[in-house]
């Protein structure tokens, strides 16, 4: 294929890494389709919502700029209103909630969600995705995997294995997040806005209300991360003993004097990104399939953007070759 006629393109996964080299392959002329297998953009940069309007970022939990590229971006999003100072010098999240720049940026794409790809098929330039949900995407000339590295792995193994064994690299810890509220009694006064104890089980504890944009009043809503130790260690535990397990560990830190309102855990299998491959993508132009997302370069909402727009850079220079 070499980067010939590559005017139609698949991305998998909606998180900001697909949805980043998607919008720059938009912004080219390029047909670009996503496909999202959960029910909205993100990734982990997630907000789930609640009983009563509850809304918690129980994912990606703020982001900081490193390099340039990544500044300029953010600048341009709070100036759209879509991001804000959170604490510490340099600590940006989402407004009004951690997806909001990820939802921005897809609104003008072609997005299909609650789609989950089981299979890439076909041959270079004609490339079809079948799906869990029984439909058959396609053509297009190129796919874009953007999934944790083990799910890119899968997909990538039938039909382009050295791609697939560079994905088996990356290493990841997972992360076990509790969403709690309580009445605004029943917490000690003097918490912080975050924290990071020094806590075997706990890696994090964040007060949502603090965060620009989201409501102060009302019931109290926590953020709790645990740590990668205690998360392997009650990874395949059922939703209810991990909330259990992990409720008992912070509320003596939080000063909790009662039962919560609301409790709810989420099981993060791939979060924290412990050893990257050290590249900003893989990209075969021979093939027209590629992959990339936070696990190219390291654990951080900086690296997933990266990583997407060095996916749409490697097919620029596919197509410029060809052409």
């Amino acid at each position: 294929m070499a980067g010939q006629g590559i005017e139609r393109i698949a991305v998998i996964g909606a998180g900001l890494a697909g949805v980043v080299a998607a919008r720059d392959m938009a912004v080219a002329n390029i047909d670009v389709h996503i496909v999202e297998k959960s029910r909205g953009a993100g990734g982990r940069m997630a907000t789930r919502r609640g009983e009563g309007g509850l809304a918690f970022d129980h994912g990606a939990q703020y982001m900081r700029a490193h390099g340039s590229g990544f500044a300029a971006e953010l600048d341009a999003w709070a100036r759209a209103g879509l991001v804000a100072a959170w604490g510490e010098a340099g600590r940006m999240v989402g407004v009004p909630a951690m997806n909001a720049p990820v939802k921005a940026l897809a609104a003008d794409l072609a997005l299909a969600t609650a789609t989950t790809v089981s299979a890439i098929e076909g041959a270079p330039g004609d490339w079809t995705l079948a799906t869990v949900e029984g439909a058959r995407l396609g053509p297009f000339d190129a796919v874009l995997v953007t999934a944790p590295a083990p799910q890119t792995q899968t997909l990538l193994r039938p039909v382009a294995p050295a791609l697939a064994e560079a994905a088996g690299h990356a290493r990841y810890a997972p992360c076990l997040a509790l969403m709690l509220a309580y009445e605004p009694d029943a917490l000690s006064r003097d918490l912080p806005a975050a924290q990071r104890p020094d806590h075997e089980a706990i890696a994090w504890i964040a007060q949502d209300g603090t965060k620009p944009g989201r409501a102060s009043d009302g019931p109290r809503r926590l953020v709790v991360h645990a740590t990668p130790g205690w998360s392997r260690a009650y990874l395949e535990q059922t939703p209810e003993a991990i909330r259990d397990a992990l409720l008992a560990e912070v509320a003596p830190l939080i000063g909790a004097s009662g039962a919560p309102i609301h409790a709810v855990a989420q099981r993060w299998r791939y979060a924290l990104v412990e050893e990257p491959l050290g590249t900003p993508c893989l990209w075969d132009p021979a093939l027209g399939l590629g992959a990339g997302g936070d696990w190219c370069l390291g654990g951080r909402v900086e690296a997933a953007y990266d990583s997407g727009r060095a996916l749409a850079r490697a097919v620029f220079a596919a197509r410029e070759g060809a052409s």
